[in-house]
């Protein structure tokens, strides 16, 4: 789950991003949360979560003073979103190409981490790409219906601020890029994730939150109109390796599409 050109922000430092996930462990979007280093093993424990009936979803702003804004917040994710004939849509653009990838389960998604060198571009900001993960089923919907899955890329620019692309997975032709994820976790793979992306670039904009504790605001979302698809082969695999793991729909109160 960086801040938008339609909306200003504080700022989410990197470092809490990579604490994130299903974005990460126990407080970032789905694969965020890893990193393991002498700063990050004397910080505190974090409260944990999960997408259960006692650590779920409903329970996640009780869990900790920590994650109060996932149910405070005013602009969450994921969000409900109009047919694209009802909304204003961009173009994004990304530089993305093949690549070696780490694959990992971070108990909470599937996420695969890469290093320096692609972008996200959407308007006049760039955000560089952290990693990607997915869900079971899609968390962001389209006139009240989820797709089977989706996956989210989650990207920072020089100030912290983070940008993510979803794109809906739907049952379809099997997705050779999503295979090599599922054939590889625990270790690298070569990935082409310029493959990974539909033909056309065309996006829901919004003002948008990160998915999973601590469900921070100031994140710059943007949903691919054009679905990719994958086999119903692999997206039960990807979900018998990490369970439903989508936080349900939240209020769009003021926001616009």
């Amino acid at each position: 789950m960086k801040k938008s050109n339609l909306f200003k922000s504080a700022a989410l430092p990197v470092v809490a991003i990579l604490a994130l996930s299903a974005c990460k462990q126990a407080d970032a979007p789905a694969g965020e949360g890893n990193r393991v280093s002498a700063e990050s093993e004397a910080a505190p424990e974090k409260a944990a979560w999960g997408y259960g009936e006692a650590d779920g979803p409903a329970k996640w702003g009780d869990l900790s003073a920590d994650y109060a804004t996932c149910k405070t917040g005013k602009e969450q994710s994921p969000i409900d979103l109009p047919a694209a004939t009802a909304a204003k849509t961009i173009d994004v653009a990304t530089n993305y190409a093949p690549t070696e990838a780490e694959v990992l389960n971070n108990g909470h998604a599937i996420e695969a981490k890469f290093g320096e060198g692609f972008t996200l571009t959407s308007g006049d900001k760039t955000y560089k790409l952290l990693q990607f993960h997915f869900h079971t089923p899609s968390e962001n919907t389209i006139q009240g219906k989820a797709s089977p899955a989706d996956v989210h890329f989650v990207h920072a620019d020089d100030a912290g601020n983070l940008a993510v692309l979803g794109i809906m997975i739907n049952e379809g032709a099997a997705n050779p890029q999503f295979q090599a994820v599922l054939d590889s976790v625990g270790k690298k793979t070569p990935l082409d994730i310029k493959a990974m992306l539909p033909a056309s670039m065309t996006a829901y904009n919004f003002k948008g939150s990160l998915t999973t504790p601590p469900c921070s605001e100031g994140v710059n979302w943007h949903v691919l109109t054009t679905p990719i698809t994958a086999s119903k082969e692999q997206i039960a695999a990807l979900n018998k390796l990490t369970g439903s793991n989508a936080r349900p729909v939240q209020p769009m109160n003021d926001r616009a599409i």
